[in-house]
């Protein structure tokens, strides 16, 4: 099978720059990322009015810190907890919206958010960051860090320090791999769990569509994508193998003792997280990397016959079928937290 080789992930790495593409290039990115971005809001707002969203997946409350007044969080209690609710605190959900760091906010996990504090019994907090391409990398990972440090409004949220997950989707998840291994919030979080994550600015779209091991099916969701989230995320000179912005070449040591991603089967940035979780667990020799394993706290897990997106219903194909394939995910997650200890 193809594989991504990212550099050995160990101290030195050289630096790898981004350079200044062509001006007819960036034309290019500049129209596709705006172009994007009009017709995600219009399409949003639009189902909005048409198919509003059911009450049942509405946030118990949403608040805005004054330490980032325009970004709006949104919590999410158990349906079982109350104000007096004897067991007092509660382990607490971080999670971060997928979009390619440029459309979305932090409802389109609404529906997520509230099936999975009703699953595992947490506190969810879904929480915004600025976008692209006005909030280039790294405002998106600072945003966070300045949400989960900010003192709390009132009312104080039961927010057990001691169980704390984070979580995210596509960009999502690579923000919270970044945020993790900031040294303000450095091993607070006893898990993370990825899905379908961008974890390697280092390889070129089209590096990563060639490396695929499999051509015979319908094009990848994130296709020309790619060139125009490099673009508005990427500034000229960066290093793309800085670990906040590519957590492939963070330190184990530096990411929560726990993780688990989940990749899907028909995805160009699969390769890059099954490379990389199967690093961290040490088996970068195993021979069926597409088996799903755990072992020391680190879980891998490839959605067969899925696309990018399958969890939020992006991706074509059976809706049945996804979700079958995401609801059995969330479960295995949910017992992989219990195992860990996050859980009861």
């Amino acid at each position: 099978m193809p594989t991504l080789q990212p550099s050995e992930a160990k101290p030195p790495i050289p630096p790898l720059p981004k350079t200044l593409l062509p001006l007819p290039h960036r034309i290019y990115c500049f129209l596709w990322l705006w172009a994007t971005k009009l017709l995600v809001t219009l399409h949003t707002t639009i189902t909005n009015l048409l198919h509003p969203p059911p009450r049942s997946t509405m946030p118990t409350l949403t608040v805005r810190l004054p330490s980032r007044p325009t970004l709006e969080a949104r919590i999410f209690y158990p349906p079982n907890y109350t104000g007096t609710n004897p067991r007092g605190l509660l382990p607490t959900y971080i999670d971060l919206h997928g979009g390619g760091f440029a459309v979305h906010t932090a409802r389109l996990d609404d529906a997520f958010c509230s099936q999975w504090s009703k699953l595992t019994g947490m506190l969810v907090i879904s929480l915004d960051y600025r976008k692209i391409p006005l909030h280039p990398f790294p405002t998106a990972v600072y945003d966070h860090q300045g949400q989960h440090n900010a003192p709390q409004p009132p009312p104080l949220l039961p927010i057990d320090s001691t169980r704390l997950t984070i979580g995210g989707f596509s960009a999502g998840a690579n923000l919270a791999l970044a945020v993790t291994q900031l040294p303000a919030l450095r091993r607070k979080f006893r898990a993370a769990i990825c899905y379908y994550p961008i974890v390697d600015f280092s390889h070129s779209p089209p590096d990563k569509m060639h490396a695929r091991p499999y051509r015979d099916y319908w094009h990848d969701n994130l296709g020309d994508a790619g060139w125009w989230i490099d673009w508005g995320y990427v500034h000229p000179g960066q290093d793309r193998r800085d670990p906040l912005l590519s957590p492939w070449y963070a330190a184990a040591q530096d990411l929560p003792e726990r993780v688990y991603m989940v990749a899907a089967e028909y995805d160009l940035l699969r390769l890059e997280a099954q490379e990389m979780i199967h690093r961290l667990a040490g088996l970068e020799d195993r021979e069926d990397k597409e088996e799903g394993f755990e072992k020391d706290g680190y879980k891998w897990t490839l959605a067969k016959g899925c696309r990018h997106g399958f969890t939020h219903g992006f991706s074509r194909g059976r809706r049945s079928r996804r979700v079958e394939v995401r609801e059995e995910i969330w479960k295995e997650a949910r017992d992989w937290l219990r195992r860990g200890g996050v859980l009861e």
